[in-house]
Formats: C-alpha cells, structure tokens, sequence
C-alpha cells in the first residue's frame, strides 16, 4: 500500500513504533510549497465543552503547529 501524507504523521508513525517507512516526496521545496492545504475544524456550540472535541482540537493544534 502507498499513501501520500503530511510530515506529522511521520512523527506519529515514530512515536508509536509502526513498522512503516516514510519518505519524502522528491520535490524541490518551491513545488513542497505550493501544495500546501489549508483546513478548518468546525463544530456545533453545544460540543464546545465535550471532552472528545477538546481532546480532538488540541490534539490536531499540537500536530499542525508544530514546526515541519
């Protein structure tokens, strides 16, 4: 199986021991550049306290605002 992923599901492959092995795409760094997605994370008001949500908030705040 081949997949394509950003570089923080590296560190988790890293952090939890799975037998995969990643590599970097063979771009130049101006191409790396222009495929860069943006997402958003909406949810409903009434979820703003449930402690899913939060765990699931901060936890892709972790792994997006960490430095590539």
């Amino acid at each position: 199986m081949l997949a394509t992923a950003p570089r923080y599901c590296q560190r988790y492959n890293q952090q939890h021991h799975l037998p995969l092995v990643s590599l970097p795409l063979p771009l130049e760094p101006s191409q790396l550049e222009k495929i860069r997605v943006p997402f958003t994370l909406l949810w409903h008001k009434r979820n703003s306290y449930n402690p899913k949500i939060v765990w699931l908030r901060e936890t892709l705040r972790q792994l997006y605002t960490e430095p590539l």
